[in-house]
């Protein structure tokens, strides 16, 4: 037999778990129902099946002869519950299966927030046109419409008018693999994330976020991550997201909580059991110190301590994830390697590769690629970023007409 990391996802967003896990000395394994997911070129062993189905995962394993050390994901909400499953059923260390289901519904998500009474908007959940109708009158408008199991922002739509309802309906059933879907108020307010890691219930602060949104439509799709947040007072804020951790039952592993504030006050929008997919962790260890990764290894290989939550010496004081954005259409080139020249450009990557179509932005999905960068001040990081979004080589056909 041979041992492996198994990482359940093949997208770049968890390239750092691969990189951490073979720094520690490890062969990986990449899960991915996709072949043409970027990282199972890179991985030890590649298993090309979607990791929802862990009952092939498992055969997969056992016919290959790859034994798992460990189970992990970072990035999607959709890999979170397979991967507990998953390491559930080869007794390996990981987040218990039924705080998987939580934060992979939204409905038990908001029913967990309200029993530990964290601020949180109201909600109501429907399976048809009907209900979301009647949910909508009770809620009152403004409310956003979404499915209870979605990730990225797919199927999510803000509704002001009963005009706007059937069609927001239709695309968060649409997305919703259970075919149910909520209805939760609006808020107002600017959007932040909240990282942290929890060791045994302590909740070891990380960073707080802000999160610049492209304009509607389509719905809260990030376009930055920006470190420092602005905010006044960020030790309030990770008291909340830990009491919102708590609320999902979330007691060793990561937490990344998505709030809004409103008159001065933090509201939950969700808690992910789980590192961001957004450079959110590498980002954070430039600016705090705080290695987040090497963290989420160790705790899926049950090697986690308390002295390796500690924050070292961080790379600068200023950053941020910008993710490139550009009009549908066929992509012809893309390199970044003009940006990476730049001093203060940590990484630059893509989602999208050549020969691929980009279908319009109706979620973070579309988005092309992003860049990390760092600077000394805020002004200076501004101009690094406009520079090497400018240096960035994309080359995309319009779309055919028909």
């Amino acid at each position: 037999m041979t041992q492996a990391f198994v990482l359940t996802g093949g997208s770049r967003s968890q390239l750092g778990l691969l990189e951490q896990a073979r720094v520690l000395g490890h062969e990986v394994c990449v899960v991915d129902g996709s072949d043409r997911a970027p990282l199972l070129a890179e991985a030890d062993h590649a298993i090309v099946r979607s990791f929802t189905d862990v009952n092939g995962v498992i055969g997969d394993l056992e016919a290959r002869g790859i034994e798992p050390v460990a189970a992990a994901t970072m990035g999607s909400d959709q890999a979170v519950l397979p991967t507990a499953q998953l390491a559930e059923r080869l007794g390996l260390p990981g987040l218990p299966v039924a705080t998987a289901r939580t934060v992979a519904d939204k409905r038990r998500m908001r029913a967990a927030f309200e029993r530990a009474k964290v601020r949180c908007p109201k909600g109501r959940e429907a399976a048809s046109f009907e209900e979301a109708e009647q949910a909508f009158h009770q809620l009152g408008p403004p409310v956003v419409v979404k499915p209870v199991d979605g990730s990225a922002q797919r199927g999510v739509t803000e509704v002001r008018n009963e005009g706007e309802l059937a069609p927001a309906v239709d695309r968060a059933l649409a997305a919703s693999k259970t075919g149910a879907i909520v209805l939760e108020q609006y808020l107002d307010g600017d959007e932040f994330t909240v990282n942290g890691f929890l060791l045994e219930r302590e909740y070891f602060p990380m960073s707080v976020t802000r999160r610049l949104l492209h304009p509607p439509p389509p719905l809260g799709v990030c376009i930055a991550h920006r470190y420092p947040s602005g905010l006044a007072d960020d030790e309030r804020v990770f008291e909340f997201a830990h009491a919102a951790s708590r609320a999902v039952g979330l007691q060793t592993g990561p937490s990344y909580v998505q709030i809004r504030m409103r008159d001065g006050q933090p509201w939950a929008i969700e808690v992910g059991a789980r590192l961001g997919g957004g450079k959110d962790a590498e980002l954070a260890k430039l600016v705090t110190g705080f290695d987040a990764i090497r963290a989420n290894v160790l705790w899926a290989l049950g090697e986690l301590r308390r002295e390796d939550l500690a924050h070292g010496e961080p790379q600068a004081p200023v950053g941020q994830v910008r993710f490139v954005v550009r009009e549908p259409g066929r992509i012809v080139g893309l390199d970044t390697a003009p940006a990476l020249e730049l001093e203060g450009v940590h990484e630059a990557g893509w989602y999208w590769r050549e020969g691929m179509t980009l279908p319009p932005l109706t979620s973070g999905a579309e988005r092309l690629g992003y860049l990390l960068l760092t600077a000394e001040g805020e002004d200076e990081l501004d101009e690094l970023t406009e520079r090497a979004l400018a240096a960035l080589e994309i080359e995309i056909s319009e779309p055919a007409r028909v």
